[in-house]
């Protein structure tokens, strides 16, 4: 009888932990990647990186506030086949000309700040780009 109860309760446990793998795997939302349509328009270029506008993601939040989609492509200097791709939601003031990153690669910025471009090319570029028609 003891037996018994030992080799039952080695199997629940068994399928207990492979229920708890089984269960992180499939609910681990960090690496899901959400399949959308996306439409890029590269809105500057310089040599450290691209930076393009999905100009589908445009909306108008408050007076003279946009939300936008943007992807930067930033380049190695030293291995010019190493890129690195980041995709980010920015919210733009046209009126004060700044701007505030929400979110990257799909993570929530919360403590996120208006910031000027600060001589920065490409987001100077996005900016303008976003702001034309304000």
């Amino acid at each position: 009888m003891h037996k018994r109860y030992l080799i039952n309760n080695k199997a629940s446990d068994t399928f207990f932990y492979l229920l708890v793998i089984i269960s992180i795997f499939f609910f681990n939302n960090e690496n899901i990647v959400y399949a959308s349509n996306h439409n890029w328009i590269e809105a500057s270029k310089t040599e450290v990186g691209i930076q393009y506008i999905d100009i589908d993601s445009i909306k108008n939040k408050d007076k003279g506030v946009k939300e936008i989609s943007t992807k930067y492509l930033k380049f190695d200097t030293y291995d010019p086949s190493k890129i690195e791709e980041n995709i980010y939601t920015m919210r733009i003031n046209c009126l004060t000309h700044k701007f505030k990153d929400i979110s990257v690669n799909g993570k929530k910025n919360l403590r996120t700040k208006w910031e000027g471009p600060n001589g920065d090319k490409l987001i100077n570029d996005v900016i303008s780009d976003s702001c034309k028609n304000v």
